[in-house]
């Protein structure tokens, strides 16, 4: 190749750069003739010329080829201008880090081998297990468990999709920054939280039976394996240690998953999953919404007090009011959910319920609230003849209520733990109320209450609960 005075004066010939690079000249013109990489230049004898340019667009070609893109996928995003170079190399040193961890973990296993070996020992078939696990799996920790959640915009009330009703689990890899996206169902979100948050139901759950029963039956689970994806379905295999050997047993991830975070089990997923459906930051929750799905909810980790406000709620008498007064301030002010201020609005609507009582010795006043409510985004519109929907938020504060009327041996909940539920940063934080504040004004008054009626035993208990 003859020397150049100027980069921007550079020619490759196809052969040349085939030679350059390591490919074949059959690939370069491949590329040419799917228009993934067209050379600059072309002789009048047809002869393909490339410039500095071209071989800058063929390294970030290869880079995301190496990245798990197929060829169309990096047409359309060079060609959208979607993958800037800096970003390219970005993403690829990345990927060079994430291969370089794999490849440590294969050189100590094999050096174990080795070691073995020069010892005139007979290593382990656990030894060779383990060398090609680290060959073929990638070791993923359960980062978060999330739902699709309405937006904060107002929307009409109506059935939930298909998607609102299931949930997605989150695995990270170890030691790297790829997040693989699995859909699963409600139950199975709300069972991998409770065992994630260390939270257990007064009965056994499904998961919960089945880890009992290899507990007492001396079986170990040694590891669960995320091991291919077709047809868009993941299938799992859970590796047990039983009888002095071990069985793979098939399952569906999310029942894997459950069995794993009760026994403390690794969980691996196959790196050419990995490599094909593994994406870094949103990206794995973006390609779950493609298109005009994604404007119809936003993501929210199904933490266990938003699971809890999930669940029915048994209301008590007054603490239906108070619902009702809620969603009436909600429609009259144009809004299409009902929100923490609200349910502020129900509590004060009735002066006689110890909750009210309490809010204003708080000096937490409706003109106060209402003052609130007006920051919110109205509908537009009118709203009637339905039941307003409730924003995430205030579901979490009814699942709180529910947990307060729990933790006080009570069967309904009432304004008294409606108003406990709303001692969070979403509710009274914004008023200057903490929890602890709260909770010795609930405390306080409700002692009072009782005093009142035990020295009056014709004075009924307080719907409060």
């Amino acid at each position: 190749m003859a020397p150049v005075s100027a980069e921007g004066d550079r020619q490759w010939r196809v052969g040349e750069l085939a030679g350059a690079t390591g490919l074949t000249v059959r690939a370069l013109h491949h590329y040419d003739a799917i228009g993934l990489l067209v050379p600059s230049q072309r002789t009048s004898g047809g002869h393909r010329g490339y410039d500095p340019g071209d071989v800058r667009r063929l390294y970030r070609i290869l880079a995301l080829r190496r990245l798990g893109l197929r060829l169309d996928e990096i047409a359309s995003l060079l060609d959208d201008g979607g993958a800037g170079l800096l970003e390219t190399v970005r993403r690829h040193l990345e990927q060079v880090e994430r291969d370089l961890a794999q490849q440590q973990r294969l050189r100590e296993r094999l050096h174990q081998i080795l070691e073995a070996l020069q010892r005139s020992a007979e290593p382990s078939a656990e030894d060779y297990l383990d060398a090609v696990e680290a060959m073929t799996m990638i070791e993923v920790d359960v980062q978060d468990v999330v739902m699709l959640a309405p937006v904060d915009a107002v929307g009409a009330s109506g059935p939930q999709s298909p998607r609102e009703t299931m949930r997605v689990v989150l695995l990270k890899e170890h030691e790297g920054e790829r997040i693989l996206a699995i859909w699963i169902g409600a139950p199975e979100g709300a069972s991998l939280v409770l065992a994630r948050s260390g939270r257990k139901l007064s009965r056994p759950m499904g998961p919960d039976l089945t880890a009992e029963l290899l507990r007492a039956g001396g079986v170990r689970v040694e590891r669960v394996v995320i091991e291919s994806l077709r047809e868009r379905t993941f299938f799992a295999t859970v590796v047990i240690a039983v009888a002095g050997g071990t069985q793979e047993v098939d399952a569906r991830p999310s029942d894997a998953l459950n069995l794993a975070a009760r026994l403390g089990a690794p969980v691996f997923a196959a790196s050419e999953v990995m490599d094909d459906a593994a994406g870094l930051g949103d990206e794995p929750l973006r390609r779950l919404l493609p298109g005009d799905d994604a404007v119809h909810g936003r993501w929210r980790s199904l933490t266990p007090d938003l699971l809890m406000s999930l669940r029915e709620r048994p209301l008590g008498e007054a603490g239906r009011r108070v619902l009702a007064a809620a969603q009436e301030a909600a429609r009259t002010s144009s809004h299409g959910y009902v929100w923490p201020e609200h349910l502020l609005l129900g509590l004060l609507s009735d002066p006689g319920t110890l909750a009210s009582r309490v809010l204003e010795s708080l000096g937490v006043t409706a003109e106060r609230v209402r003052a609130s409510v007006e920051t919110r985004e109205r509908a537009g519109t009118k709203l009637t003849g339905y039941a307003l929907p409730l924003a995430v938020e205030a579901r979490m504060v009814l699942g709180r209520a529910t947990a307060a009327a729990l933790s006080r041996d009570r069967t309904e909940v009432g304004p008294e733990h409606l108003l406990l539920g709303l001692g969070h940063e979403d509710g009274l934080l914004a008023y200057d109320v903490t929890t602890e504040r709260l909770t010795e004004e609930v405390d306080r008054a409700r002692r009072a209450a009782l005093s009142t009626s035990e020295a009056s035993p014709d004075t009924a208990e307080t719907d409060d609960g």
